[in-house]
């Protein structure tokens, strides 16, 4: 065991010293032309009049963007998916449980207090205690101990194993701010880029940190950010002018933002997977076979092939997708099937039966479109599913985990992160309320197991139970389509998320 995670952690002290060379990619990019100055300006979707940035209460996209371009995290996954140091400069474990970070010693924060072991563990501690409000609790909650070792270096003692742990510091919550910051409507990191105004639901403005850190990143002088939750209006914008970037381009307009010769489409492949929760705790989804029956009554190819232009690909009601190594491709792929869907609701005492659906595009642009689909392919099945549109603005604080059956989508994330914050009993974030016991104990078993291979096997097994009886129909894991302007550079396509990750403000430079 120590032998192998002493192989792991050597690896991610390589990667820790080597930071500027796996960055190259980018860098040798850059090289090319990377021009300082200009004007960012993004129309984006993803904000509501119920922002903040307190990270604790990081939900949507326009609070990460603005979160990670203020302030930086312990880790950062590159767009290949990459885990490299960001404010950890390196770290230790021989046994998975206890780790040792390293931090950096050249950085200060926005108001020249310079980035000390403290700022670290209070950052993390607050998304740790009974009394956090954190929607990350789950994921920092597996720390049982953490401690100031020196200056520049944090101990942490996890409750169990974990072997991809430091993955746990890429989460979009984890932001690290001074120590005993409260001011949120003012936020203060070590970021490339300073927080100038913050209206929720509406803009946002940032302007360059003349003396970041990393000297490869933050060539735009200054950012612009507009909410516009509007898939029509975002385009429009772009082709205007207004724009330079924006986020969830609409799929039946992707051909033809490809077809303009001053535009692209960054396209980055199967990043996010979209769910039709079923609650567990209330009726009538909290029975196995109605959740079932609304499995088989999703015709996903259709919603593929019509909604998605075949941009995806199809998802098995589990939040793993084919192209993760632990995917388990033994399970059945389900299909479109009236018949079962009806033997499902026959077993739950029901020859037909009417349910609410709760959509929105604060989930995705699609989402009305998608839930309209499965709408009218349920009643082959004799379900008939009463499509409800709910405003962008307020869904995430009004709809989702308070309606029996809604839209949601979530981000690549790792693995056993997916499982702990949407599945694990007592998550904050467990949107269905779904609690199973031997899932808990099998997920706590493989986050501890150090053999891939018997990783593998475990996690392919949490993947059959929740296809099985889980509360999640997931028709398709969608490609993110983001759309920019020619004289946009740097702009890489992430597994993480559209937006490069979340960091495209850093990442890019203007090309007059």
């Amino acid at each position: 065991m120590a032998n192998c995670i002493s192989s792991l952690t050597r690896r991610g002290f390589l990667a820790g010293s080597a930071a500027a060379g796996l960055l190259m990619p980018f860098g040798a990019t850059w090289a090319a032309a990377p021009r300082k100055g200009g004007e960012l300006r993004l129309a984006m979707a993803g904000g509501s009049s119920d922002n903040s940035l307190d990270p604790r209460a990081f939900t949507q996209q326009m609070q990460r963007v603005v979160g990670v371009a203020v302030c930086n995290q312990l880790v950062e996954i590159l767009p290949d998916g990459t885990l490299v140091p960001e404010l950890a400069e390196r770290w230790e474990s021989d046994d998975a449980i206890n780790w040792t970070l390293h931090i950096r010693q050249d950085v200060s924060f926005h108001n020249g207090k310079t980035l000390e072991a403290d700022d670290v563990v209070y950052s993390i501690n607050l998304h740790r205690g009974e009394n956090t409000t954190s929607g990350a609790k789950s994921l920092f909650g597996v720390i049982a101990e953490i401690a100031v070792n020196g200056r520049y270096e944090v101990s942490l003692k996890l409750d169990s194993a974990n072997a991809e742990f430091m993955r746990t510091f890429a989460d979009y919550h984890a932001m690290i701010v001074p120590k005993g910051f409260e001011d949120w409507t003012n936020l203060i990191g070590t970021g490339g880029y300073t927080l100038e105004s913050f209206e929720p639901g509406i803009r946002a403005t940032l302007n360059r940190n003349s003396n970041y850190w990393k000297a490869d990143r933050a060539h735009v002088e200054r950012v612009d950010l507009t909410v516009v939750n509007d898939a029509t209006a975002r385009v429009a914008a772009l082709q205007s002018g207004h724009a330079d970037i924006i986020n969830q381009v609409d799929r039946k307009v992707a051909a033809f933002i490809g077809r303009n010769p001053s535009l692209e489409l960054v396209r980055s492949p199967g990043a996010v997977h979209w769910t039709f929760i079923c609650a567990f705790n209330a009726e009538p989804t909290s029975n196995n076979h109605v959740r079932q029956a609304l499995k088989y009554g999703c015709d996903r190819q259709a919603m593929l092939d019509v909604v998605m232009g075949g941009l995806g690909a199809l998802g098995n009601d589990h939040p793993i997708s084919p192209d993760n190594p632990y995917f388990n491709g033994a399970l059945e792929q389900r299909s479109f099937d009236p018949d079962r869907a009806k033997f499902h609701l026959k077993e739950a005492g029901l020859a037909e039966f009417s349910l609410d659906l709760y959509t929105s595009d604060a989930a995705l642009p699609e989402a009305v479109s998608l839930s309209e689909v499965y709408q009218s392919k349920t009643v082959a099945a004799g379900i008939k599913l009463n499509v409800i549109r709910r405003p962008a603005d307020g869904y995430w604080s009004d709809t989702w985990m308070k309606k029996p059956f809604a839209v949601s989508s979530w981000l690549n994330r790792p693995i056993d992160q997916t499982f702990s914050l949407i599945y694990g009993t007592g998550s904050a974030w467990n949107e269905s309320y779904w609690s199973n016991d031997r899932f808990d104990k099998l997920l706590a078993e493989g986050k501890a197991t150090l053999d891939f291979d018997k990783r593998r096997e475990i996690y392919g097994e949490l993947q059959r139970i929740l296809h099985d009886e889980g509360p999640s129909v997931i028709p398709i894991f969608a490609d993110f389509l983001d759309a920019k302007s020619t004289r946009i550079k740097g702009f890489e396509p992430s597994g993480v998320s559209d937006l490069s990750g979340d960091r495209i403000i850093e990442r890019v430079w203007i090309e007059e």
